[in-house]
């Protein structure tokens, strides 16, 4: 039992570090980009509520596709390579 308070406390401890910290860039330097009526709503409640002020929808956002493109990034390269190859 108290192995699964430690773990559950670490693991939102490890969450709260990876994607709910003030991103590197600000958002007017980005794209506009249109979600889902119903992610929005939970992005918009998750950033607020456990980032506090602190955090923004762009912070999350980016926090959330930087870790996915770190740990996805040898597949989605091979899938890139598959569909892009040179012509000659």
């Amino acid at each position: 039992m108290i192995w699964k308070r430690w773990n559950k406390r670490e693991a939102k401890k490890n969450y709260r570090s990876r994607y709910l910290k003030k991103a590197d860039t600000v958002a007017r330097q980005g794209k506009l980009v249109y979600v889902r009526r119903e992610y929005h709503e939970r992005i918009r409640r998750i950033a607020r509520v456990i980032g506090g002020d602190d955090v923004t929808l762009f912070s999350y956002i980016d926090n959330v596709l930087a870790e996915h493109f770190a740990s996805n990034k040898e597949v989605i390269a091979s899938l890139y390579d598959e569909h892009n190859r040179p012509i000659f």
